[in-house]
């Protein structure tokens, strides 16, 4: 996983309700038509690793190819069948039964069972690996009342478990016999549109899988071709080298590069909207501790003109954690930019001007901003952002530290708080708001956003919610507590961004940035 999205913790709770699937009427499979070309052409950032979904290598894009889940995460954050056809939740939402799918067989001709599900779930349910992921740790069973049907029993109620099913690991389903006696991962088999001809370092190649249950893919083939650097990936798109980039975990395309790429006659380039807020954190165990620090240095930043350099017009200043399609975001927190503010909060708390920075009890305001010393592939520079936010924090005396470090001492740094400022990101869809509150606003976190017992217990409350008005108001309640301490800077939607050559046919901006939705997709 290429983008910086990995501190999770996926917490979930169960709906009171009942869902029946019914969104995909049982049939034969069938071919919607022939493509003019058989194969897609698709640019990848990396290498996409091994392709076991219950790890966390491999590229979710390809893990979603390959694999498929019980429940679909669609526009919206609609939830709609997938490999369960139906499912029912317990009035006391400690048990859900899901229906399983007939017929459905994995590539290698396993039929996809009851037990077939047991064995995956038990791959992962109450492995000390996944505890980040709150759906491991409350089911307490997983049994198989018939061939048909799988029934998970919960320790308590936990509503977002139906989205959690939707995400790509470690939840997506496996072949039994893909594994060897002991257990271990051997070979990428699922039940999937798509299956694995080919993987190396320079790319992979995935063939149609003409058994697929549902409507099968109009293309044959999808062959990926690592290209690590940004802009010659676009130069392949532009050349017909390729024929498809884009994603936050495909092949990203930078701003500047869509500003290029949506000029071009032989492009066409696709936006969505965000499910991204980037984020400006603190270290509260430093001179951030101060409130006044942190409510100096939010005033300070002008997040409309931050936006508007450095992302091209294609990202609005955040003013939410998550953003506003993203279900139970909240609402809008104020612009805070006021620099002739910031400049009397620190005044007003004993932080003097001395020469350009700003003095305390004989001590220099001096703050370390933490920083990947390289993107990741295709992302905007966090340099250039960490530059601005330090050019802002000046204006009114505060003297910033840039320290960037790389990939992977970042990481173990804003864990062990070795830092000031840091910047933050969710998951996207589908996993929030659910599968990053945790691991931005709980101490157990890994580093977390901003962690105190106020937000602790407000996490609490919005995942174990028993209602959609409860949840709500659990969710307004953690974002206000967070703004009351200003214990973060909103900065921008991050946006999202593909981009194909004018020959590629029926491709649309995916749900979200782990689909690869391409059944209706063809080349000229």
């Amino acid at each position: 996983m290429s983008r910086s999205r990995l501190f999770t913790a996926l917490a979930a709770t169960i709906m009171l309700i009942s869902a029946c699937a019914s969104g995909v009427n049982q049939k034969a499979p069938t071919t919607t038509g022939t493509a003019a070309s058989p194969v897609l052409r698709i640019g990848l950032s990396e290498e996409s690793g091994a392709l076991d979904p219950h790890a966390f290598t491999g590229n979710f894009m390809l893990l979603d190819a390959i694999y498929e889940p019980l429940v679909t995460y669609t526009e919206g954050g609609k939830l709609a069948p997938g490999l369960a056809e139906s499912w029912t939740v317990a009035k006391d939402g400690r048990r859900v039964t899901f229906d399983l799918r007939d017929g459905v067989r994995f590539t290698d001709g396993t039929p996809l069972d009851a037990a077939a599900v047991k064995w995956n779930f038990d791959r992962w349910v109450g492995n000390k690996k996944f505890t980040f992921f709150r759906a491991s740790q409350v089911i307490s069973s997983v049994d198989t009342p018939d061939s048909d049907t799988v029934r998970l029993t919960l320790s308590e109620p936990y509503e977002p478990l139906l989205q959690e099913m939707s995400i790509v690991r470690p939840v997506r389903l496996l072949s039994p016999k893909s594994a060897a006696a002991g257990g271990e991962f051997e070979t990428p088999v699922g039940t999937g549109p798509w299956k694995l001809v080919s993987n190396s370092a320079t790319g992979a190649t995935l063939a149609r899988n003409d058994d697929h249950w549902g409507t099968r893919p109009r293309l044959e083939r999808l062959e990926f071709k690592v290209i690590p650097d940004s802009q010659a990936r676009v130069d392949a798109l532009v050349n017909g080298e390729i024929d498809l980039i884009g994603g936050s975990y495909l092949a990203p395309i930078t701003p500047l590069e869509a500003r290029s790429l949506s000029e071009h006659p032989d492009v066409t380039l696709l936006t969505g909207s965000s499910d991204v807020s980037i984020m400006l954190g603190f270290n509260p165990d430093g001179p951030a501790g101060d409130r006044t620090v942190r409510e100096a240095v939010r005033q300070a930043i002008d997040t409309t003109s931050l936006t508007g350099a450095l992302f091209q017009t294609y990202a609005e200043p955040a003013r939410r954690v998550f953003p506003p399609d993203v279900p139970d975001s909240g609402t809008d927190l104020p612009l805070y930019f006021d620099q002739a503010a910031a400049r009397s909060t620190l005044d007003a708390a004993g932080y003097t001007l001395d020469g350009d920075s700003r003095v305390k009890d004989g001590k220099k305001l001096s703050l370390k901003l933490l920083i990947p010393a390289k993107p990741a592939a295709g992302q905007l520079d966090p340099r250039t952002m960490a530059e601005a936010i330090a050019a802002a924090l000046k204006e009114v005396g505060i003297t910033v530290e840039i320290s960037p470090v790389d990939a992977a001492a970042y990481y173990d740094e804003r864990a062990e708080g070795t830092y000031d400022l840091t910047f933050f990101e969710g998951l996207g869809a589908p996993y929030d708001p659910s599968g990053s509150i945790v691991s931005l606003f709980t101490s157990g976190a890994r580093g977390p956003l901003w962690a105190t017992p106020a937000t602790e217990k407000a996490v609490d409350k919005a995942l174990f919610a028993r209602d959609s008005t409860a949840r709500a108001a659990a969710y307004q309640e953690l974002y206000d507590a967070v703004a009351a301490d200003a214990g973060f800077v909103p900065l921008a939607y991050r946006p999202r961004m593909w981009a194909a050559r004018a020959a590629v046919k029926g491709f649309t901006m995916p749900s979200t940035d782990v689909d690869l939705e391409l059944t209706g997709v063809t080349v000229e």
